[in-house]
């Protein structure tokens, strides 16, 4: 039987997990979501350990997943990622003397951070050689709060990767050469409840991360404060359902999709910023994943303010499911899996 990894996405609202069996075609073998009280994690940062665990806990008995040891996924403020060149070093070299060389790179102590790097290549600079690299640099308070409340709930940690990584490997394209065609690289973006995360890549070598503290949450409140609404009842209004005595769909369409409106320009002035800062790189398609992508609208509104084709990032592409999920159920839970199944499968080997 094929080796087994497990992802777990720690969200704002939820936890999730799920299982990988790897190979050729990864098959995806177990997978559910246990709902976190609201305040548990804000802003992709863990305030309520107890209550995460706790929900932790139920989740290993809901999903029949039967390790412990689970791969976690980071993407939230306290992450830096940035591309810089630093003079040439052997690999071990390089990671033992990291923090030496990148303290002005970021906006943290690196006594502070957790560091991690990924090289992008050579180049000669003033007949010097150098190495481009894709810097991580985590605030480690946060990172340690994270790994705490996982221990409690009895699991073992056994790997830490950034959450815009894992999303490539969940529905990126990694064997189709797009500048071939004409039209640049790739942008998944997965939209959270209180984060987005968005990452650029050419066939899964990432080029940019940027991590907006914003998604699917705000919309909601958009919707309580200009409809006087309270919250609980805005996020069943945005889900499309009918509440007793309350506004018309036509208004709150409206006032998601002033409030999404906005949100959407945050997503394109991040890739017109990649583009730019980047001689010769273009966009050439955008995917778009995680439960703030399912808001009525939002898809058509990504076409008509990012020029180029914009789809949703399907896991059940990269990996075969073998949940017992009707296609209506599947369609429902392709989107919030994206991360877990992601952290679930490993990285390619060079």
């Amino acid at each position: 039987m094929a080796r087994s990894r497990v992802g777990l996405d720690i969200g704002s609202t939820a936890v999730r997990v799920a299982e990988v069996a790897a190979g050729d075609v990864p098959v995806l073998r177990r997978a559910a979501q246990v709902p976190l009280a609201p305040g548990a994690v804000e802003n992709g940062e863990i305030r309520e350990p107890d209550a995460v665990a706790e929900a932790l806990k139920e989740l290993w008995g809901r999903s029949g997943v039967k390790s412990k040891q689970v791969q976690l996924g980071v993407g939230n403020q306290r992450v830096v990622v940035r591309e810089i060149a630093l003079p040439w070093l052997p690999e071990k070299e390089m990671r033992a003397t990291l923090g030496f060389q990148v303290q002005e790179f970021i906006p943290m102590s690196v006594e502070e951070a957790v560091l991690d790097y990924d090289a992008l290549g050579e180049l000669e600079q003033e007949g010097r050689r150098m190495q481009r690299i894709l810097l991580v640099a985590a605030q480690r308070i946060m990172i340690d709060a994270l790994v705490q409340a996982v221990e409690a709930a009895k699991l073992e940690v056994i790997g830490i990767d950034l959450t815009p990584f894992a999303l490539v490997r969940a529905v990126g394209t990694l064997d189709v050469d797009l500048d071939a065609e004409g039209q640049g690289d790739e942008a998944v973006v997965d939209v959270g409840a209180h984060v987005t995360n968005i990452c650029v890549h050419d066939r899964g070598t990432t080029r940019f991360v940027r991590i907006l503290p914003s998604g699917g949450r705000d919309i909601t409140l958009a919707i309580a404060r200009g409809l006087g609404t309270e919250d609980a009842v805005a996020e069943r209004l945005k889900r499309g359902e009918e509440v007793d005595g309350g506004p018309t769909r036509e208004d709150v369409e409206r006032v998601a999709l002033s409030r999404a409106g906005s949100f959407v320009d945050e997503i394109r002035s991040s890739l017109e910023f990649y583009a730019a800062q980047v001689p010769g790189a273009k966009i050439g398609r955008v995917l778009v994943t995680g439960g703030g992508s399912k808001l009525q609208g939002l898809m058509e509104l990504l076409q008509e303010r990012i020029p180029v084709v914009v789809g949703r990032g399907h896991v059940f592409e990269r990996v075969k499911s073998a949940l017992d999920l009707s296609p209506e159920a599947a369609d429902e839970a392709e989107p919030l899996l994206a991360v877990a199944t992601g952290l679930a499968i490993p990285e390619r080997q060079a």
